[in-house]
């Protein structure tokens, strides 16, 4: 059997995030756009941070591809109905894909920006070599304070 690759690691992290999440969502019908942004700009800092530990010998276009590929899956298992204020019911499902697009397209400057501030604060070390197993408790971790702030965001509104 042969080993994952980097990619096939993070993408196995990131479904097991998104499983952990619908567990926790299970009783939400819908979610107000607002708190899709605020899940989103904490799940690109948590997709960055995972790529940015177990992405060792990906470059940086590789990783915002990979980036915005994994937030858009998540998107598309978790935000089934995104209530847009003064917008219809039945017109909601129409225009759920312009939403999904805007978003992803702030997600995208977002995750440039992200990057650039953990370089500048220190988030990010010098790289240095470390096996994958290495980073395993602070991928959960990562995962972890994310579920919990998610619970903040949904449940406070």
């Amino acid at each position: 059997m042969s080993e994952l690759s980097t990619k096939d690691l993070i993408r196995q992290e990131v479904e097991n995030l998104i499983n952990e999440t619908k567990k926790s969502v299970v009783d939400v019908k819908k979610f107000a756009v607002s708190e899709v942004w605020k899940i989103l700009q904490l799940l690109t800092a948590v997709v960055i941070q995972l790529i940015e530990n177990l992405g060792n010998d990906l470059s940086s276009p590789d990783k915002k591809k990979l980036a915005l590929e994994l937030i858009s899956t998540f998107y598309d298992n978790i935000f089934k109905v995104v209530d847009i204020p003064w917008v219809p019911s039945i017109v909601e499902p129409i225009i759920h894909s312009h939403v999904k697009s805007f978003l992803m397209l702030l997600v995208g400057s977002g995750i440039d920006a992200m990057v650039a501030t953990f370089r500048q604060v220190g988030v990010f070390k010098p790289k240095q070599p470390v096996s994958v197993q290495s980073n395993v408790g602070t991928e959960r971790k990562i995962i972890v304070d994310f579920l919990n702030d998610l619970k903040q965001i949904v449940r406070a509104e």
